[in-house]
C-alpha cells in the first residue's frame, strides 16, 4: 500500500515542470529599490555591485486546477508534519506577493515624503516630515529582514525540489 503510494506520489511529482527566471535588484537615482529582469536596464555604475535573484514557479501552481493527488506525508524526528513543496511553494508565492506589496508602498510613501519635504513651510511641517521618514526607514529595515528570511526559505525549498527529483530519478 505504502509502494502505490510512493508510486502515485513519483508520477505527480515527474509531470510537475519547473519554470524559473532571473531578475535583478538595484537602487535608482531617487534611492527606491527597483527589480528588472533585464541587466540592461540596471543602470552602468551600480552593474558590479547588482544581485541577481531566480524566481521560480512550477506547472501545478501555473494550472489553476488541483490535480487531486495524494498529498506527501512527511514527518520530522519530533513528530511533526513537514509541509508539503505544494504548499511550500503556495506559502512562498503569497509571502513574495506581499512583500512586493510592501516594498511598493513604501516607495511610494517614499516619494510623497520627498514631495512634502519640498514642499514644507515650517519648522512643525519639516519635524513632522522628518518623523515619518524615520517611520518609513524603519519599515524599510523590516521589509528587509523579511527579504532575507523569504530567501533563506526559498533556498530551503530549492533545496527540497533538488532532493525529491534526485530519489525520483533513483526510482527510475
Amino acid at each position: 500500500m505504502n509502494l502505490i503510494k510512493l508510486f502515485i506520489c513519483l508520477i505527480i511529482i515527474s509531470f510537475s515542470a519547473t519554470v524559473s527566471a532571473e531578475f535583478y535588484k538595484y537602487i535608482d537615482e531617487n534611492g527606491n529599490i527597483c527589480f528588472t529582469d533585464d541587466f540592461n536596464k540596471v543602470p552602468q555604475d551600480q552593474r558590479s555591485n547588482i544581485k541577481g535573484y531566480e524566481e521560480s514557479e512550477s506547472d501545478s501552481n501555473i494550472n489553476e486546477g488541483k490535480t487531486g493527488t495524494v498529498e506527501e506525508e512527511k514527518t520530522q524526528a519530533d513528530g511533526e508534519k513537514l509541509e508539503s513543496l505544494e504548499e511550500l511553494h503556495s506559502r512562498l508565492n503569497n509571502t513574495r506577493s506581499q512583500l512586493i506589496q510592501e516594498d511598493e508602498t513604501i516607495n511610494k510613501e517614499r516619494e510623497q515624503i520627498i514631495k512634502d519635504r519640498q514642499n514644507a513651510k515650517t519648522t512643525d511641517d519639516v519635524i513632522n516630515i522628518n518623523e515619518r521618514a524615520k517611520k518609513l526607514n524603519q519599515r524599510q529595515e523590516n521589509l528587509k529582514k523579511k527579504n532575507e528570511a523569504f530567501e533563506s526559505e526559498r533556498k530551503k525549498y530549492r533545496v527540497r525540489v533538488t532532493e525529491e527529483e534526485s530519489k525520483q530519478k533513483e526510482v527510475k
